[in-house]
């Protein structure tokens, strides 16, 4: 049996559109493509959320995924900040 190793591109947590950046994407972009994703991910868990409770869906595996999926990739994304947070701090304790 072949193992695949994981990498960020293969994560299911992140976003799909996060693992290759086009040509002359900056760092801001790939930030601002991100949290867009997160934030859809946020609006189909609250949209599924919303169909199992007005009775137009009764798929509750469908609602609990969509609402799993999105917490990790909120979760993931909060990491992120919190590493990018303390890297600044830390360039900022640099003595030049």
């Amino acid at each position: 049996m072949e193992t695949t190793p994981i990498t960020p591109g293969h994560s299911s947590l992140l976003p799909s559109r996060v693992g290759k950046a086009p040509e002359g994407e900056g760092f801001k972009e790939l930030v601002e493509r991100y949290l867009e994703e997160v934030n859809d991910l946020q609006q189909q868990a609250d949209k599924a959320v919303f169909e199992l409770v007005s009775g137009r869906t009764d798929n509750l595996h469908q609602v609990v995924a969509a609402i799993s999926e999105a917490d990790l990739s909120f979760r993931l994304m909060m990491q992120i900040r919190n590493k990018l947070l303390d890297a600044y701090k830390e360039i900022m304790r640099m003595q030049v």
